[in-house]
């Protein structure tokens, strides 16, 4: 069962909840899908696409196909999604915009699984585009939001800010409604100096403390990681430690492009390990305890890392996915100094067939944007990339419920190896554009959402026939 909801960022005209008549997930249906634009008359014997208050509701014959969007031409870019991770009762999602010249905002919207509706809960004004969001994963913070912001200037810096409609107690009443907007109040702002700005390029990227906590967060440019205290009441801290990016993969051999950091991931099973990966294909872990590096892997890949995501259930088990197409899971605990020059004498070296676990080629066409482990269900992963598809893969063979072992005789015994085998599922085309974000629901363990830099946000839910594998 499939749903898309095509949304339009960044207008003045309230959402309605409303978005079309009733659907039942027990049997297909078509993709529902709402805009907000400019009031457009619809052409005879065609659905309404209108900017307006109410929105006409999208049905079945409006859609060309069963599993895709309707066409539409959307208002505001938007790049960044991102669950409410501390609410395990209510499929909520987060989006930033991203317009140079128009004014930004940040969605709060809902996802019913009773009507199979998704409703705009609220809607801010942002002082500046929305580069990257990462909801608190602690229920009593469900509130907190990590916002980091292009000032349009020459920094970019994080902005701690309370959103009290997130609060998992909130039943409503501190809902703003969809035709409320309200400037986002900036609690603490993480903002690097001009120093490092220089020396180590724009903020990028601001991430949580995964642990029961919520007094640090990490901010990553691309030649420098930085540990911020966020305990300390300081509406501006200082970094309390930070590590360059020579520091996390080694000092680049001479006549080589410098050390970048192209993407990270807090453990959440060690709240002081951070994994780093760069754009010469390493990866790293960082002990936030000394800001050193921990463990190397220099030749994971031949392309650059530009996603990274730790299994939610299973200690030591890295994904990443690079440039160079591919998808791989890692053994941390056999990790060294996998091809470096300079290995550590507390890490003796590995090959890198020992440390990965996994390869699945061809994750993508182009470049991979986002990768997430299912927390529920970790044999399922989901990824997105520029090539305007999501993709949803079975990795059975390296989660923490690995396959029946259990003997069965003849045509019973292929069924069952192929519906374990790993690879892919299924492939989602209903973006047009690259779609670089997408996450699970934190409520919901088969449903997931994904935003292509059009605006376009879709929900789905893992194919009916892989969840009854699952759970019979």
């Amino acid at each position: 069962m499939t749903a898309a909801i095509s949304v339009g960022f960044g207008q003045r005209e309230a959402l309605s909840s409303a978005l079309g008549g009733p659907c039942s997930k027990r049997a297909g249906m078509a993709a529902v899908t709402y805009e907000v634009k400019a009031q457009v008359r619809p052409a005879p014997g065609r659905a309404a696409c209108a900017r307006s208050a109410l929105p006409a509701p999208h049905s079945a014959a409006g859609c060309a196909e069963a599993d895709a969007g309707c066409p539409t031409v959307l208002g505001l870019q938007a790049r960044c999604l991102a669950a409410v991770e501390g609410d395990a009762d209510r499929s909520r999602f987060i989006v930033g915009t991203l317009n140079l010249r128009a004014s930004n905002e940040l969605h709060i919207v809902e996802f019913s699984e009773d009507t199979n509706e998704l409703a705009a809960v609220a809607i801010y004004a942002t002082p500046h585009e929305v580069w990257h969001l990462a909801a608190c994963p602690t229920p009593s913070h469900a509130s907190k939001l990590l916002i980091v912001l292009n000032d349009g200037g020459a920094s970019h810096y994080a902005s701690l800010t309370v959103v009290p409609v997130l609060d998992v107690d909130d039943a409503g009443g501190h809902s703003r409604g969809a035709g409320t907007r309200a400037a986002l109040p900036e609690t603490v702002q993480l903002m690097p100096s001009a120093g490092s700005v220089a020396a180590h390029g724009l903020m990028r990227t601001a991430l949580w403390n995964p642990a029961e906590d919520v007094t640090a967060a990490v901010t990553i440019q691309s030649g420098a990681m930085c540990r911020w205290p966020l305990d300390r009441g300081d509406a501006h801290p200082s970094p309390s430690a930070s590590c360059t990016a020579d520091g996390a993969f080694g000092t680049p051999l001479s006549g080589t492009a410098p050390q970048s950091i192209e993407s990270a991931c807090w453990d959440p099973h060690h709240a002081h390990t951070l994994a780093l990966g760069s754009a010469s294909g390493a990866i790293s872990t960082i002990d936030l305890r000394t800001a050193k590096r921990a463990h190397g892997l220099a030749g994971a890949h031949k392309g650059s890392v530009r996603v990274l995501s730790f299994n939610p259930n299973r200690p030591y088990v890295l994904l990443s996915a690079s440039d160079d197409r591919t998808m791989r899971f890692w053994d941390l605990r056999k990790a060294g100094a996998v091809g470096d020059t300079s290995p550590s004498p507390s890490a003796p070296a590995a090959s890198s067939s020992e440390v990965c676990l996994l390869t699945m080629a061809d994750a993508h066409m182009h470049w991979t944007c986002s990768a997430q482990f299912n927390r529920f269900h970790d044999q399922l992963i989901l990824t997105a990339g520029t090539d305007s598809t999501v993709k949803l893969w079975r990795a059975a063979s390296i989660s923490s419920v690995p396959p029946t072992s259990e003997p069965l005789d003849g045509d019973e015994a292929d069924a069952d190896r192929e519906s374990e085998r790993d690879g892919l599922i299924k492939k989602f085309t209903e973006h047009e554009e690259s779609v670089y974000s997408l996450v699970w629901s934190a409520a919901d363990a088969w449903l997931f959402a994904s935003l292509s830099l059009d605006g376009k946000l879709c929900t789905h839910y893992v194919p009916a026939a892989e969840k009854y594998r699952i759970l019979l």
